[in-house]
């Protein structure tokens, strides 16, 4: 992964906002031997990083998914990190999320309010949990419709859990195009569909999801932070194809 990818959409004396392509880890981890973000944050930034989140995740207040793409908020020392991560817990910051789903959800908004909990045979998956688990909260709304084939949604987070939106959507039988972890096959839904495009499809390599949205107040200017992420040239042209149906 090159560093040149990674974009900075904002930065002051307290926080950045970093554009995080697909492909790049957050911060290192079990079996990550590849560059991370952190890698990228301590080329750049040294120690003018927080360490709340210990020292090998400096800066890191949230994370994205290796494969999921947008937009994360690095604080650059504790005191901004405390107070971002009371406005996480407030949902005072507004994140939204495009991803590109298999099927038409049953409404055309709503939420998933599902609680979600580590998988007790798979640890490294999560699960719905009708007992325990924590409470997870996803807003969603449809965006586009390609012939019930597959849907373009954008989600809106109101808790932050592990793997959340691919959690809740695979459990609606929904799942995100290209998410190998949590994904079913449903090339059934293509039997129409011209073959060289189906393989196209299906084989799209990462899930279908990008956090393009991003908006608070800063905890310390008091002015308010509005950004966007465009959607990466993979699932554009991923649109594209599914147009095609």
């Amino acid at each position: 992964m090159c560093f040149k990818n990674i974009k900075i959409l904002y930065e002051d004396k307290e926080l950045i906002v970093v554009d995080k392509p697909s492909g790049l880890t957050v911060h290192p981890g079990a079996g990550e031997k590849n560059r991370t973000l952190v890698d990228f944050l301590i080329k750049k930034y040294g120690k003018n990083l927080s360490n709340l989140s210990g020292i090998d995740r400096p800066g890191i207040v949230h994370r994205l998914d290796k494969d999921t793409s947008g937009l994360l908020i690095i604080a650059k020392n504790n005191k901004i990190h405390k107070l971002l991560q009371e406005k996480f817990k407030k949902r005072e910051i507004n994140r939204l999320y495009l991803a590109v789903i298999w099927g038409l959800l049953k409404k055309n908004s709503g939420s998933f309010t599902m609680n979600i909990g580590r998988n007790p045979k798979n640890r490294k998956k999560f699960s719905i949990f009708k007992i325990g688990g924590k409470s997870a909260i996803t807003k969603y709304k449809v965006k586009k419709n390609f012939s019930n084939v597959a849907s373009l949604i954008e989600c809106k987070l109101l808790t932050g859990r592990t793997h959340q939106i691919r959690v809740h959507l695979s459990s609606s039988g929904n799942s995100i195009i290209g998410d190998k972890k949590y994904g079913k096959n449903k090339s059934k839904l293509l039997k129409n569909v011209d073959k060289s495009l189906i393989n196209q499809i299906i084989t799209f390599k990462r899930q279908a999801l990008h956090a393009y949205f991003l908006s608070f107040i800063h905890p310390i200017k008091k002015n308010k932070i509005e950004l966007n992420s465009k959607l990466p040239n993979d699932i554009n042209t991923l649109i594209k194809q599914l147009k095609l149906i």
